[in-house]
């Protein structure tokens, strides 16, 4: 397997779950808790980084111990998405004014 492939198939991979948990927790809890949208998404983006590491933690164990490296591993997409969240956040915070 070809490493540069390997890579960005795993970067792609841990976005799409960094984004759909950010979306998750964002949707079920603190969009009802948070009153200010740019608190809200970077709470859900900090949330859905935490539950993957957690659980990717686990699951690049591999049987061995607790894999730390899973939380590097998701804070990358985890920074990225958490930008996209802080602007999108400030632009509803501006709509709602």
């Amino acid at each position: 397997m070809h490493p540069v492939a390997y890579s960005l198939g795993s970067l792609i991979g841990s976005f799409i779950i960094v984004s759909l948990l950010s979306y998750l927790w964002e949707r079920f809890l603190f969009q009802k808790v948070m009153d200010d949208p740019v608190k809200g998404k970077l709470a859900s983006v900090g949330a859905a980084w935490l539950t993957a590491g957690v659980i990717g933690g686990f699951g690049f164990a591999n049987g061995g111990p607790y894999a730390w490296v899973a939380f590097g591993f998701y804070g990358v997409p985890a920074a990225v998405l958490a930008v996209f969240a802080y602007f999108r956040g400030l632009k509803l915070r501006s709509e709602q004014d």
